[in-house]
């Protein structure tokens, strides 16, 4: 197997449904056998499938859903959804009339496909949850354009998730501004929250980055930090490229609903947690250096080879 040119690998995708098993565990989040669901599967059957895919690995509080809202508001390159996220898998399943997991693949080529294309975002907690097994997601998946977001201060990304957990608030969006007010009051410091969060995004890098070597995908890898120093429309073009959409709008609406919460609070408790745990950190910091020395540079446009 070799590598395309935009982190493919190069043997073409399934010409037909494949056998796509889920995790026993999540045998109940399809749809029904019922008239509904066959209604459902045969509208989605007369839908074009998707001629291109654009496959986001990420891990949590990176940038993915600010990312994600900046492909829908294009119009055509797809909707930057978490397709596989298992707390969302049931309404999508419904929606789609998936009884099986098989299913649920085929017409995830067809439901949220715009103008030719698929986006979707994907952890590689999520990947482990649902697929009985990976090779089965990457050969579903094997002509998608790829993509890695990560976020390089890993302190302030647990910081991060450590507060939408603790408060379920998770974007600016979502929330009003007495929301936020009672959300900082109420996000207490936690040594140890922030650490075990902080490993809960380390263990999906290291997982991610096991998931590319071993199905030999060279993604085009990008940061929370990189992408959010460049205009949006310079990272859409970027991605539109990358998965070779041939036409991107002049006058497609480039806005994000989603608007970061962080706060001069979560800056002092990154500090503070870097102070009190250094020698972990230098661990983290030493793990993690070949992954952000790989990083491309989003304003320089696609990487060279």
């Amino acid at each position: 197997m070799t590598i395309g040119p935009t982190g493919t690998t190069t043997h073409s995708a399934p010409a037909g449904p494949m056998c796509i098993s889920a995790k026993p565990a999540l045998s109940d989040i399809f749809a029904p056998d019922d008239e509904e669901s066959a209604r459902r599967r045969n509208a989605g059957a007369r839908r074009v499938p998707a001629e291109r895919t654009l496959l986001i690995h990420f891990t949590p509080r990176s940038g993915s859903s600010w990312l994600g809202s900046l492909l829908d508001a294009t119009g055509c390159l797809g909707m930057g959804l978490e397709l596989f996220n298992p707390n969302f898998m049931p309404q999508i399943a419904r929606h789609f009339g998936a009884r099986t997991l098989t299913e649920y693949v085929e017409m995830a080529r067809r439901f949220p496909v715009r103008k030719g294309s698929l986006s979707f975002e994907i952890t590689s907690h999520q990947l482990h949850a649902v697929f009985d097994d990976p090779d089965q997601f990457f050969a579903a998946f094997a002509d998608a354009a790829s993509v890695w977001l990560i976020r390089e201060d890993i302190v302030a990304q647990a910081v991060s998730l450590t507060k939408m957990v603790q408060t379920q608030v998770g974007h600016a969006a979502n929330s009003d501004a007495e929301t936020r007010r009672r959300t900082e009051a109420d996000f207490a410091y936690d040594r140890s929250a922030i650490e075990r969060w902080l490993k809960h995004i380390l263990a999906a890098e290291r997982r991610t980055e096991d998931y590319l070597r071993a199905y030999r995908i060279a993604p085009l890898r990008l940061s929370y930090e990189r992408i959010t120093t460049i205009p949006p429309r310079q990272l859409v073009e970027l991605m539109a490229n990358w998965c070779r959409y041939p036409d991107l709008p002049d006058d497609a609406p480039l806005s994000s609903r989603h608007e970061k919460i962080g706060t001069a609070q979560n800056l002092d408790y990154a500090e503070r947690f870097r102070r009190e745990n250094r020698g972990f950190l230098a661990k983290v910091e030493a793990e993690r250096r070949s992954w952000l020395d790989r990083l491309d540079d989003p304003g320089q446009g696609l990487p060279k080879g």
